[in-house]
């Protein structure tokens, strides 16, 4: 039996991929998206427009109440932030609420890490659309592992006092670590190849059988994600956990110290994706 088989068992109710969420990653594939495409998807279910304008209408915006349908939304948001948007709510509603899982923290940490991603994946010439989808679904085996493991994951929690140390001390404790059960998921639900392969390789992206780009992206995303999680130095610990992966990706630490965006411009729109529709 592999490590991670026993969050996939016989009768286990898995989360499945929300249809919107599955025509939203269809659509990375288009060179041309228009806004009303989008903004047609969000309109088939109403709990997730609900959530779409209470986003629109905070304070980060400046335009509170102003703003009383998705169309009005679509245009001052923009087709990136309106499908980050949208694919998030989506992928929160997904999965089941975990007893003794903090999810406000959870999902804030997930979105952070698609952000990260989204704004390495720039930098580095991968496209930024599937970087953001790949570092917000990163961390979602770990509540497979909270539902079959509650008292084991609390354990590894607790142990998570510096950025990037999550995954090592999930193999220490439960045998596997949360992406490749994010694998196994993605596998499951039929996303593509790359995407499938970047996850198994974030732990370790430079000794994996071939380097994956989006792998390393997403372990660097999630430590940076760490480190805003826990209030740390943003370059520091990124430099502790992989200098060898900064080195390889050519990746200065000075310009890093100046240019990555903070925890919280990351993370302004969670509160609102998580709260009731």
């Amino acid at each position: 039996m592999g490590a991670t088989d026993r969050f996939f068992a016989p009768g286990t109710a898995l989360p499945t991929m929300p249809e919107v969420a599955r025509r939203l990653i269809d659509s990375f594939e288009k060179e041309k998206v228009d806004l009303r495409q989008i903004v047609e998807l969000a309109e088939r279910d109403q709990s997730l427009s609900v959530k779409i304008l209470k986003q629109a209408n905070s304070a980060h915006y400046g335009v509170s109440g102003n703003v009383t349908n998705l169309r009005q939304a679509s245009v001052l948001l923009g087709l990136e932030t309106l499908r980050n948007l949208v694919l998030s709510a989506c992928m929160i509603g997904a999965f089941p609420r975990t007893p003794g899982f903090d999810r406000l923290k959870f999902w804030r940490h997930c979105v952070a890490t698609g952000g990260y991603s989204r704004w390495l994946g720039r930098k580095l010439g991968f496209d930024s659309d599937s970087a953001y989808m790949a570092g917000l679904l990163l961390r979602s085996g770990q509540i497979l592992m909270a539902m079959e493991l509650p008292h084991m994951v609390a354990a590894v929690e607790a142990e998570c006092s510096r950025p990037g140390l999550r995954m090592s001390v999930e193999r220490q404790k439960i045998g596997c670590c949360h992406p490749q059960v994010t694998a196994e998921l993605a596998r499951r639900w039929s996303l593509p190849g790359p995407l499938v392969d970047a996850f198994r390789h974030a732990p370790d992206p430079l000794h994996a059988g071939q380097f994956s780009l989006l792998g390393a992206v997403l372990n660097l995303a999630a430590t940076a994600a760490d480190a805003g999680e826990l209030s740390a130095p943003k370059v520091s610990p990124l430099g502790e956990a992989d200098p060898e992966l900064l080195r390889h990706l050519r990746l200065d630490a000075g310009w890093l110290q100046t240019n990555l965006p903070s925890y919280e411009s990351m993370t302004y729109s969670v509160d609102a994706l998580c709260s009731p529709a």
